[in-house]
């Protein structure tokens, strides 16, 4: 993905930006919906520099196989994996066209659906997930949210420029406050429409997990209890009928 490609030069300071939430509410929230994965085979779509692959590399699961549509992004992943070997492997693929790269017992699609512009591209992303999970396979996955508190997002270095027409795949941006600013244009669905498509692609059991921090100041559990009343992103979980 062209913009990925872009944003690849100021990862660093993205995630400077955006570290104390990510670090208290982002993987606090994915890991303990996700728990124990010793011995998972999983497959990170979307996966970027590697980080979430890292994470639960380190956590046991393997083999661990990474897929971004970005060139840029996979470079910095095997760069990562050069410098710290965890046997992980990278592809670059678009989620809605990758093909079968397993059967895995776990998918991981960090802020990877609401990049599709349409209901087409939609269920294509869900049906290639489906088509890499094993039988009773999970999707985990976040996804973002256009009516986010913004005063409580820009607290936490986030800017989110709400569609005004809130139709199904509206397009909208969000803006992580680094210097320039940096900016991906995503689109907006429902958490009604994200569950007809997984639904749609042999999913069952489509539920939207808790989000909540992890233990911080009394003023900073205050300042994300507000942000976590409309977060800047969903976390969802899915098995493969």
């Amino acid at each position: 993905m062209a913009q990925y490609d872009v944003l690849a030069k100021q990862l660093g300071d993205i995630e400077k930006a955006i570290h104390f939430y990510r670090e208290n509410v982002e993987f606090h929230s994915f890991f303990r919906a996700l728990g124990p994965v010793q011995g998972k085979r999983v497959l990170d779509v979307g996966c970027g520099d590697g980080l979430y692959a890292r994470l639960v590399a380190h956590r046991g699961a393997g083999p661990v196989v990474g897929t971004d549509s970005s060139a840029e992004m996979i470079r910095l992943a095997e760069a990562a994996e050069a410098e710290q070997p965890l046997g992980l492997t990278y592809h670059v693929h678009d989620v809605a066209t990758m093909p079968a790269l397993g059967e895995f017992d776990l998918v991981i699609a960090v802020n990877v659906l609401h990049y599709a512009n349409s209901e087409a591209t939609l269920a294509a992303m869900c049906e290639r997930i489906a088509a890499n999970l094993a039988p009773g396979g999970r999707l985990l996955a976040y996804v973002g949210n256009a009516d986010v508190d913004q005063e409580a997002a820009r607290d936490f270095g986030f800017s989110v420029d709400r569609p005004a027409d809130l139709r199904e795949g509206a397009p909208f941006t969000v803006t992580i406050g680094t210097t320039p600013p940096a900016s991906v244009r995503v689109h907006y669905w429902t958490r009604a429409s994200l569950t007809r498509a997984l639904e749609s692609t042999g999913f069952t059991r489509v539920d939207w997990e808790q989000m909540t921090h992890a233990q911080v100041s009394d003023d900073d559990a205050a300042r994300l209890g507000r942000l976590l009343e409309n977060p800047p992103g969903f976390l969802l979980s899915a098995y493969k009928g």
